[in-house]
Parts: C-alpha cells; structure tokens; sequence
C-alpha cells in the first residue's frame, strides 16, 4: 500500500511540473507593460492599435507573412503568449510564438507604459522607447 501512495505522489508532482512548464507567465515578458494584467485569476492582454493602413488591410483580408528568419521582429504580448511580429502590430498571419531565450535576434517592443503605446528598443531600465503614433522606428531594436 505505501509503495502505491508514493508511486501516486510522484506522478501528480510530475503532472503539476509538466503543467507549469507548458504554462504561460501571468506577469508581462516586458517589465512595467500595462497591457498585461490578470483579472480574476486569468491574464488578460489588450492589443496595441492598429494604424490606419494596417486596418485597412486587415479589415480587407490581406494576409501579413510571418517574420523573416533572422530579421528585426516586433515583441508583442497577446492572448497567446509572446509573439514576434513581422509588423508593429498583432496580425494573426505575420506572427509567431516567441523564440526568445532560443533565438538571438534585433527585438523591438511593442508595450504599454504610462497609459500610452511605445516602442522600446530594449526592456532593460536604460531603453528608449518612441511613442507608437510617431509610426514605426527608423533604429534597430536590441538583439537579444
């Protein structure tokens, strides 16, 4: 009977690693990202807007291609997960799971900060971040 009972235990402590493991975070991958918060126990993620052109085109049906292997992505938090993200805004087509920690690649962060939407060039203190009304930065996003 106790061999029955540790054997049990063992397998719902490996049941609960493995369901951690294949979790995603509850907190922001970006420090400080208003667009992340949990509510009633659930994480709940709010998009950044899409410009004008690109509503145009999503609306329209146009399919964005995912990000080139290599290239500048746009991080972008949503109801999925970490994305990286050919353009500065979600679309379902030109984005992927995020590769970071696996992939060393230019990142630029699409965020929330003080109530308005920034793009970053880092998430470390010393970042700078450009008001996404100003359209897309001209600088590469750090690589990371």
């Amino acid at each position: 009977m106790k061999f029955q009972t540790t054997f049990t235990a063992i397998g719902v402590l490996l049941a609960l690693a493995g369901a951690a493991a294949n979790s995603q975070p509850a907190d922001a991958a970006f420090p400080g990202n208003e667009a992340v918060r949990t509510v009633d126990g659930k994480r709940v993620v709010e998009l950044p807007p899409l410009t004008p052109t690109a509503q145009r085109s999503v609306q329209g049906g146009a399919k964005m291609p995912p990000p080139s292997a290599g290239g500048e992505v746009f991080m972008i938090e949503a109801s999925q997960g970490l994305m990286e993200c050919r353009g500065p805004f979600f679309a379902v087509t030109g984005c992927v799971p995020s590769s970071l920690g696996k992939t060393k690649r230019p990142r630029l962060w699409t965020v929330k900060l003080g109530g308005v939407w920034e793009h970053c060039n880092s998430r470390v203190a010393t970042r700078k971040c450009e008001p996404v009304s100003a359209g897309a930065p001209g600088a590469m996003g750090t690589v990371e």
